[in-house]
């Protein structure tokens, strides 16, 4: 590793890129562990809820966590360009939470 690649990968990134990011991927880890105690709060609220999402299983794959996971990993791996959805979809709008991060709603 050089000087150079060792001086950009410090502990803080540069005020300009953090500056760039969206709402929601600059708040990143807070939307995580939001979403992690709106979880927890849910399985201690609602008594069975744990039951009821485990007995939801296919040849013993946990279907919620199967379609969560192609949820976050589908755009991905397909390359899905939030920015022009709405070219070819025709759906104007915010209308998926990742879009909301891109932005392409406030266009509107």
């Amino acid at each position: 590793m050089t000087a150079t690649e060792t001086s950009t990968m410090g502990a803080g990134a540069p005020a300009g890129v953090v500056r760039r990011l969206s709402m929601l991927d600059r708040f990143l880890p807070l939307w995580i562990l939001a979403a992690m105690a709106l979880g927890l709060a849910a399985g201690w609220l609602v008594p069975g809820l744990g039951a009821a999402l485990d007995a939801v299983q296919v040849a013993g794959i946990s279907l919620p966590i199967a379609i969560g996971l192609l949820a976050m990993m589908y755009p991905v791996l397909a390359k899905v360009r939030y920015d022009r959805l709405d070219t070819v979809t025709g759906i104007g709008g915010c209308w998926c939470p990742r879009c909301c991060s891109t932005g392409s709603w406030a266009r509107r």
